[in-house]
């Protein structure tokens, strides 16, 4: 699928849970700690897209959650981990 959209590296606060799944995390979370991830959205006009998402060094599992539109994954990354639209290359 062509990418649509792409961050290759951005920190990110994360908690990680035992078994190692992890989500986004506030100052002060306890076990919180700064991660470099990459995120892309992939998809077609049209058919969805998909916002994936994954730690550069590997130690996190990746994770991804289909949309319909290019704008709705965007805004959930806004929601979810703080990103901006502007920080999004084509």
């Amino acid at each position: 699928m062509p990418i649509r959209a792409a961050i290759p590296r951005r920190s990110l606060l994360v908690s990680v849970n035992p078994g190692g799944s992890w989500s986004g995390a506030d100052e002060g979370t306890p076990g919180a700690e700064d991660v470099d991830l990459r995120f892309q959205i992939t998809g077609e006009e049209g058919r969805g897209v998909l916002l994936e998402y994954a730690s550069l060094d590997g130690r996190l599992a990746p994770a991804d959650h289909w949309f319909p539109t290019l704008d709705e994954a965007q805004a959930f990354a806004a929601d979810a981990f703080g990103i901006e639209t502007h920080e999004w290359a084509a």
